[in-house]
């Protein structure tokens, strides 16, 4: 496998993950049979001293939801990966009391996954993308 082959499978499979894992986790805080449901994500929201009423708790879903996709189809790959990259990063910051470990609510799984996202939004998203389709310039 020759070098720009290879980068454009690693960054089509950086872009896989990081959406297809964004995508069905932002669908569980819609649909209460994939996750807690918006019940659930309003008394996740809630137990961490966040609004938690009103139209805050979907708009927030739907956000990750969208984001997800576009970083997972690649189109409008960059500026996706940036906005989800920043939800998660507020969950960096909302676990960092819990220490590390995310079996015990800390920051190793958001961090990994706010460093991915920002991978995405720096490299662009490959050759196998819906934004390359379109001519979206890759810087």
């Amino acid at each position: 496998m020759d070098g720009e082959l290879r980068t454009a499978t690693g960054l089509l499979l950086l872009r896989l993950a990081a959406g297809g894992f964004l995508l069905p986790h932002g669908l569980g805080k819609l649909f209460p049979g994939l996750g807690p449901g918006l019940a659930g994500f309003r008394a996740e929201l809630r137990g961490l001293g966040l609004p938690s009423a009103g139209p805050l708790p979907p708009l927030l879903a739907l956000a990750q939801v969208g984001s997800g996709l576009l970083v997972l189809i690649g189109w409008n790959t960059r500026p996706a990966a940036l906005f989800a990259a920043a939800f998660i990063a507020i969950t960096v910051v909302l676990a960092r009391g819990n220490g590390w470990y995310w079996m015990q609510r800390g920051i190793e799984y958001p961090l990994f996954w706010l460093l991915a996202l920002l991978a995405v939004a720096l490299l662009g998203p490959g050759i196998w993308s819906l934004d390359a389709r379109l001519g979206v310039p890759p810087a």
